[in-house]
């Protein structure tokens, strides 16, 4: 965080941003947060289709967020991006096991929702979900990172074979690994 956002005084603003991608978006975006003296705490961005995409976690104090509030509409009316956001309270880091889990499979409709429903179903919070496909051999094959974190309440071996036994029934490859956090 920037020297001049006191800790006491911090808040944090969640801001989206879609529209067709062209150079330079980045560097508005990134421009205006830092003229509103705005600090970029987490952030990422992709390309889907030609839509470029956009997330960012920012801290300012009060004055700072409530700038960049009105200054961003005008902004993305002549950027022709679609933005959004929302006020938001600190995330709580708590010590919990996290764990990536790796998927691979031919590609159908309903992988990540069956896959998401198990989670929910035993109450694991996702963290990150990353899903793409490519063309591997003539076949639409889906790759997926899943980030969890697993409560003290969840027994691990019954829930990994219950994991591994759903990917099973999706003919999905798939890897449970635990995240050491440093």
């Amino acid at each position: 965080m920037t020297d001049s956002i006191s800790n006491m005084n911090t808040q944090h603003l969640v801001l989206t941003a879609i529209g067709k991608d062209k150079t330079g978006l980045v560097s508005e975006l990134t421009g205006l947060v830092s003229e509103c003296r705005c600090n970029i705490l987490d952030s990422k961005m992709a390309i889907f289709g030609n839509e470029f995409t956009m997330i960012m976690l920012l801290a300012g104090d009060s004055a700072s967020l409530s700038q960049l509030e009105m200054r961003l509409p005008p902004m993305a009316m002549q950027l022709n991006l679609l933005t959004m956001m929302k006020r938001t309270a600190t995330h709580n880091h708590t010590e919990k096991s996290q764990f990536m889990l790796q998927l691979e499979g031919p590609d159908q409709p309903g992988t990540i929702k069956t896959l998401t429903s198990y989670l929910a179903t035993n109450t694991v919070n996702v963290k990150s979900l990353k899903s793409a496909t490519r063309t591997v051999e003539g076949q639409i094959w889906q790759f997926a990172e899943i980030i969890i974190d697993l409560n003290d309440a969840t027994e691990l071996t019954t829930f990994s074979q219950g994991f591994e036994s759903v990917c099973g029934s999706l003919n999905m490859n798939c890897s449970f690994k635990p995240i050491t956090i440093e």
